[in-house]
């Protein structure tokens, strides 16, 4: 009876360390915790939405300027991507937000009648990713812009390069007073890559499965290290997207 009692005790304050974590976002987040399994089958569910959609855009994911047949830039912001998503039945709402999230994220009214192609609306245009406000979306996304979009936005790079995970502090330095860490000051989260595959990653700056051109072994998922380079690896938000690249928001 003591040794049942003794296990009892264990496996509960697993159970509500990791309740906790989901609940308030304090303490340390782990890849096996309540949130983090579901930020798994998410994030895997919307890579996986974007691959079967491909096929029929020439094995590119979802471009939000291809998709409205403008191909400006500037509409490739993350609040119309993931937008779109959602105006193409690639995703709903609910799985935008992270479980564990504690930052200014709610889940978004869609409004569905303000989607009209035949009148050029591809997605609803009240659909934040304001951090300042309050976002619908908890996750980052490659940015859309010049050399990685032609290259790295694709089911058919190679499957190694970070396109979608969850976000991170800006500039990818752990040291800050960012939601996006956790309660001993570092970041943790799942990145997925091209072919659906899914990575845990304890810290910003780490090895990850492509190999850069450049000759490096490391990259830091959260900072615009070279400009338009194709080497850089980056998944962020982009609030603004003008003819220099991205311009990304951290909360």
């Amino acid at each position: 009876m003591l040794v049942s009692l003794v296990c009892l005790v264990v496996i509960s304050s697993i159970m509500m360390s990791s309740m906790n974590k989901t609940v308030t976002g304090n303490g340390d987040a782990s890849s096996g915790s309540v949130w983090g399994m579901q930020n798994q089958i998410q994030l895997q569910t919307l890579v996986q939405g974007l691959i079967a959609d491909s096929f029929g855009r020439k094995d590119q994911f979802l471009v939000p300027s291809v998709l409205s047949g403008s191909l400006d830039v500037s509409e490739n912001t993350s609040a119309n991507f993931w937008s779109a998503l959602i105006a193409q039945n690639l995703a709903n709402p609910e799985k935008l937000i992270a479980k564990g999230d504690n930052g200014w994220v709610e889940e978004a009214n869609y409004d569905w009648q303000a989607v009209n192609p035949r009148v050029g609306q591809y997605w609803d245009p009240n659909f934040s990713t304001d951090f300042n406000e309050m976002s619908n979306v908890s996750y980052a996304h490659m940015p859309l812009y010049g050399a990685r979009l032609k290259r790295w936005w694709r089911n058919d790079a190679r499957g190694i390069f970070p396109i979608i995970g969850n976000r991170g502090p800006i500039d990818g330095i752990t040291q800050t007073d960012s939601l996006t860490l956790d309660g001993d000051g570092q970041w943790r989260g799942w990145v997925c890559y091209s072919d659906g595959s899914i990575k845990w990653f304890k810290q910003t700056n780490t090895p990850i499965k492509w190999s850069r051109y450049d000759g490096e072994n490391s990259d830091n998922l959260f900072m615009l290290e070279g400009d338009d380079n194709k080497d850089d690896a980056i998944i962020g938000v982009t609030i603004e997207m003008d003819e220099w690249g991205p311009v990304f928001q951290w909360d």
